[in-house]
């Protein structure tokens, strides 16, 4: 299916299958910077999955076709999920990947390891009850499993998407429901990234392949991405769309961009400074290489194409060009750089917003709301030190703390944070901590600009519930 924004939710949600096609998105997952593998520790490979957006699941380890109004699945393989049996794959609902929950609606605002353990205990009760019996697959930290729930709060994702059929979803489902899933996993020859590469190359023979010299023999997944995009790039009629997916707020530490083997090791003091004392003759030909035939850059396509119309407009200005229609590409050129401002947001409307952002947080800091700018850095962190974090039955996450003997929560969610039972102050605080988070990261790193403005919605309304200020006041503060 297409790529859609789904009102006061996510940046995207897949509403079901146009008729006769759906989509597929290759998996681009920064690498955490927390407890993993030392390899990839190393070498800043990241991780790979591929999202489908009409295959969803039995269970984990089966597939089916999906339902209207279902999100599709992420599949992808691990070392080891610790689950009964030593399964390659698992399907993981879409939202649960992302976010950890079932509706979008209640995606989390902030992130934090207390948080993403509730939300896989609950992952686990609801989808793995049949495959994750034993204490190991239950109890160990370890357990890759636990990987596929909200991803988005220990990485930033790219998702690098195209059309498909739902004849070739149906032929995906029925080859493997019946291939054995069998974990061989190796870091060399069977890892993330090599069944991604099978299960794009399952829909699109040969379109995704590894990069030997860069990679020093292994598949990367910032090269099968390389080699996806490309190809995608030379098929205008599959329509790319890449969508970044922004690490959630909180207290995990910020993810690091996927590197591929010769970029870590002429970039990172890691692998440079062993490289200079005992190769240092192999550091120009590294370099030469990653700079020659391995530099690829997520950012760089998401601006290239950021969107549906993107993809339309760039397929159009590609058939101008074939039929010698040079006086139409350039209308055509001026149409695509709109539409690139309306997803990613030029340089003037971020500072338009951080000028607005700044006077609300000199009002805030005036009523008392915060003491300073500098208590917003860790103002989440600080709250959740003081108190729990917790999912309630409705799958809604809230921060719950006493203050001054009275007891108090606020919602963590989009659905809940400015819900009735949500303390008014608190919510105020938190979204201005939230605000302040999203301007500051680098462009290269932001949300898209129309879920942005979504979050300063939030903001405004948190703003105009706590001082009963007018709808008119509070709209003229809009950009």
């Amino acid at each position: 299916m297409r790529l859609r924004h789904f009102i006061l939710a996510t940046f995207f949600v897949l509403i079901g299958c146009s008729p006769g096609w759906c989509d597929i998105g290759l998996l681009l997952d920064a690498k955490p910077n927390g407890p993993m593998q030392l390899g990839n520790e190393i070498t800043g490979e990241g991780h790979s999955g591929v999202y489908l957006s009409n295959v969803c699941i039995v269970t984990p380890v089966e597939l089916r076709p999906c339902e209207p109004g279902e999100l599709g699945s992420v599949i992808q393989n691990y070392v080891d999920y610790k689950e009964d049996q030593p399964f390659e794959w698992n399907a993981v609902p879409l939202a649960d990947y992302l976010y950890g929950v079932d509706d979008l609606h209640q995606r989390p605002l902030f992130g934090s390891p207390e948080l993403r353990q509730a939300l896989q205990q609950r992952y686990r009760e609801k989808y793995l009850k049949t495959i994750c019996t034993t204490q190991t697959c239950i109890n160990d930290p370890a357990a890759n499993w636990r990987d596929s729930v909200a991803a988005a709060f220990v990485r930033e994702i790219y998702v690098f998407e195209v059309k498909t059929t739902a004849e070739q979803d149906a032929q995906f489902i029925r080859e493997f429901n019946a291939r054995a899933n069998v974990n061989h996993y190796s870091g060399v020859k069977r890892n993330c990234a090599d069944f991604a590469k099978l299960v794009v190359n399952t829909y699109f023979p040969h379109s995704t392949h590894r990069d030997v010299i860069n990679d020093f023999g292994m598949t990367g997944p910032k090269a099968i991405a390389r080699s996806f995009s490309h190809y995608a790039e030379h098929h205008p009629e599959m329509d790319l769309r890449v969508v970044r997916i922004e690490q959630v707020p909180g207290t995990f530490k910020r993810s690091s961009d996927c590197r591929e083997g010769t970029e870590q090791t002429v970039r990172s003091a890691k692998w440079l400074i062993p490289m200079a004392i005992v190769g240092y003759h192999a550091i120009p030909v590294l370099a030469a290489s990653y700079l020659l035939t391995g530099r690829f850059s997520p950012n760089h396509e998401l601006r290239e194409h950021p969107s549906e119309n993107a993809a339309l407009l760039n397929q159009e200005i590609h058939e101008a060009r074939q039929d010698g229609g040079r006086s139409e590409v350039q209308p055509l050129k001026r149409a695509l750089r709109v539409e690139r401002d309306q997803q990613i947001g030029g340089d003037q409307q971020w500072q338009r917003y951080q000028e607005r952002f700044e006077e609300v947080l000199r009002g805030a800091i005036a009523d008392g709301i915060v003491s300073n700018r500098g208590q917003l850095r860790n103002l989440f962190r600080e709250m959740q030190a003081h108190g729990k974090v917790y999912v309630d039955d409705q799958q809604q996450a809230w921060l719950q703390l006493e203050h001054n003997g009275e007891l108090r929560r606020v919602g963590l969610s989009t659905g809940n944070v400015l819900s009735p039972e949500s303390d008014r102050r608190m919510a105020f605080q938190l979204l201005l901590a939230r605000t302040y988070y999203l301007l500051g990261v680098h462009s290269n790193h932001r949300e898209l600009y129309p879920e942005f403005e979504r979050d300063w919605e939030l903001l405004q309304q948190a703003e105009q519930d706590l001082s009963g200020r007018s709808e008119r006041v509070i709209a003229s503060r809009r950009p």
